[in-house]
């Protein structure tokens, strides 16, 4: 079971009533906060974020540019040879992309 689904699981068994809401236990208040920040993880990977235009290595960005993602700073590479290749997500960390302006 992956962390994204243990987390969900446990809200789901707080939202059911199966587990009891008010804990004193430190544990259990640290297992807690760890879950909600693991869904935050997962609700910042989707939410869109624009791609970011880098300069290459030992150039500047006039001469020559690619476009990373925001999170990662991994390259977004055309992997379909299309003149245009915009995915929704980053292919190395998975997160959402905005295509929304164009400067990319």
């Amino acid at each position: 079971m992956n962390k994204y689904q243990e987390a969900l699981d446990i809200l789901h068994g707080f939202a059911n009533g199966n587990l009891i809401r008010e804990t004193t236990c430190d544990y259990q208040r640290d297992k807690n906060d760890e879950y909600k920040d693991i869904l935050q993880e997962l609700v910042d990977k989707a939410t869109p974020k624009k791609p970011i235009l880098k300069a290459m290595e030992g150039f500047s960005a006039e001469v020559a540019s690619h476009i990373v993602c925001p999170c990662c700073r991994q390259p977004i590479v055309n992997v379909w040879n299309k003149a245009k290749y915009k995915p929704r997500y980053c292919h190395y960390c998975g997160q959402r992309l905005d295509w929304s302006d164009e400067r990319c």
